[in-house]
């Protein structure tokens, strides 16, 4: 259960600062600069969670993991969403 709990608050952390970076594509104007500080302090709790669910070997691999796809996938969502618009 705190593995799918860190999973969403990684989801929820990179979308947060997707949409607070001026390239993004998801929105017309990028969410405010503040929602980016929310952002890391939910990586940190993922983090505490992960540490706690996994050794820290395999908590820092289950990090990386979870935070490359999730940096992978919000450019796709954008296209997308751009996609069904039409």
């Amino acid at each position: 259960m705190l593995q799918l709990i860190a999973i969403v608050i990684l989801f929820l952390a990179t979308t947060l600062l997707y949409c607070s970076n001026r390239h993004q594509r998801l929105f017309n104007k990028p969410i405010a600069k503040g929602w980016r500080q929310l952002a890391f302090i939910l990586c940190i709790i993922a983090i505490g969670l992960a540490c706690y669910a996994f050794s820290h070997a395999a908590a820092v691999f289950f990090i990386i993991l979870i935070l490359m796809l999730a940096l992978m996938i919000m450019p796709f969502i954008s296209l997308l969403k751009r996609k069904g618009a039409k």
